[in-house]
């Protein structure tokens, strides 16, 4: 290799005419961590990515073992052992930052494909093959999330490689680290059959529940990263005064204001022409709720209004979310159903029925749940889709037994008294059918708690109490 020094940074390159190429182009300098820029070369296209170094650490790393020229090192290992890669092209170090130059792969992620496909069985076979040959090979990527695989005329391809060890002996628990790593933003899509088949593809049957313990524990660890991180400049927080916008909502919600809608001891939400306004006597629940908000932003999930901005308390002043306003988008579930029930036929009922069932599994396989689940805190849309309401109470957890029954009876003691028996029991059926429980036990509780309560629901005109 022959190095150049080029705007700063020395580049070691195997090709001297890619020269040309980075004296021409907008090298990225990392000041949001990484970045990257593509670049065409010869008849194909290059990708050059930045890596930038902090503090005295940071500086000692680049010095001594650059990220830029493990990547590349590690790119060539991996292309030895007949595990796809970008094929490196040379590397590149600065003074507080280092760089990799990658043949450019014109793939999309895992992630992105497993959820526009059908063919999930071929893709986990794939996976699974693929998973086998790092094995085989010790390696350990410590990031292998789904977005670090690019799927490419038909083939996996392992990119993202600076953090990846080559260990001389492989243990199960680096076997469930690669695992667990890709797995936990795909396996929710999976019903149990798809999870055992993987499993069986894979060739260890045993290990499934190490690794979904492993899953919890990097799901749990990311959403407290992503909450510990609502109140900073993020590439998703965008940070004005005493505003903390969601990137790319800086322009929205300038309207003027409409009316108040609620106001009580804890909260007073105000209509505005292009915005909702919500602001919160306690600061506690205003953090959490940004927080929520913040992580749903992440994982690009719209079970909630969309939030433009949250204003933190200053003197004297309370703090406040501004979010979109559904208005005239749809009603509340127990003012759509006191509105809609009768009407509907019998075929409409259970299309309803089955769509609600959907959106609530959806949820729970993602493992998040609403600690106040009544009907006026589920938001139906004209055009059949489904939100949560007051996210200060959504969490994000897997659902327990405890937290279904309190669900179920939410629900069922706050929709009008005139939906059916039948269409009651057909919606527990559909939305407990997948989960391994005692249902008939959990119908009873539920039934018996209900029976205690009155049925109390915002109705289209007002405020309804029923007895059963």
């Amino acid at each position: 290799m022959k190095s150049y020094k080029i705007q700063g940074i020395e580049w070691f390159v195997e090709d001297e005419g890619l020269i040309p190429v980075l004296r021409n182009v907008v090298i990225p300098d990392g000041s949001h961590g990484r970045s990257y820029v593509i670049a065409d070369y010869n008849d194909s296209q290059i990708f050059i990515k930045s890596f930038k170094e902090k503090g005295l650490p940071g500086f000692i790393r680049n010095r001594i073992s650059s990220r830029g020229k493990r990547e590349y090192r590690l790119g060539n290992f991996l292309l030895s052992r007949s595990i796809k890669t970008a094929k490196p092209l040379g590397y590149g170090v600065s003074r507080m930052g280092s760089y990799i130059i990658q043949k450019w792969i014109e793939g999309r992620s895992l992630l992105t494909v497993f959820k526009e496909s059908e063919r999930h069985s071929e893709l986990l076979e794939m996976l699974a093959v693929f998973l086998n040959i790092l094995k085989m090979h010790h390696v350990r990527h410590n990031d292998l999330h789904s977005d670090n695989i690019l799927v490419c005329d038909e083939q996996l391809y392992l990119i993202d490689l600076h953090k990846t060890r080559i260990k001389a002996s492989f243990t199960l628990l680096d076997e469930a680290s690669n695992l667990s790593h890709v797995l936990v933003n795909i396996y929710s899509y999976l019903d149990s059959d798809e999870k055992s088949a993987f499993f069986a593809s894979y060739g260890n049957t045993g290990i499934q529940g190490l690794v979904e313990q492993e899953m919890d524990r990097l799901a749990n660890r990311w959403i407290r990263k992503k909450k510990e991180r609502a109140f900073q400049e993020t590439s998703m927080i965008v940070v004005r005064g005493n505003r903390f916008y969601i990137t790319g909502m800086e322009s929205r919600a300038v309207g003027g204001l409409q009316r108040v809608i609620k106001v009580d001891r804890k909260i007073r939400v105000e209509q505005y022409t292009d915005h909702i306004r919500k602001t919160y006597a306690s600061r506690h629940r205003l953090e959490r709720a940004w927080r929520n908000h913040v992580v749903l932003a992440y994982m690009n999930l719209s079970i909630a209004p969309t939030a433009f901005y949250v204003e933190r308390p200053g003197d004297g002043s309370m703090g406040s979310i501004t979010m979109e306003n559904l208005q005239g988008k749809g009603q509340e579930l127990d003012r759509y159903l006191d509105g809609k029930y009768d009407t509907m036929a019998t075929h409409e009922r259970r299309r309803f029925i089955a769509r609600l069932t959907d959106f609530l599994l959806m949820i729970t396989r993602k493992k998040i749940i609403h600690k106040d689940m009544k009907a006026c805190n589920v938001f139906v849309f004209h055009e059949e889709g489904f939100m949560l309401l007051d996210v200060e109470d959504i969490r994000f957890r897997a659902l327990d037994e405890e937290s279904l029954k309190r669900m179920l009876i939410q629900l069922n003691t706050t929709i009008p008294r005139r939906v059916s028996t039948g269409d009651r029991i057909r919606f527990f059926l559909q939305f407990t059918s997948p989960m391994k429980l005692d249902k008939k036990a959990i119908f009873s509780a539920v039934v018996r708690e209900s029976m205690k309560r009155e049925i109390v629901y915002e109705g289209v005109d007002r405020l309804k109490r029923e007895d059963w």
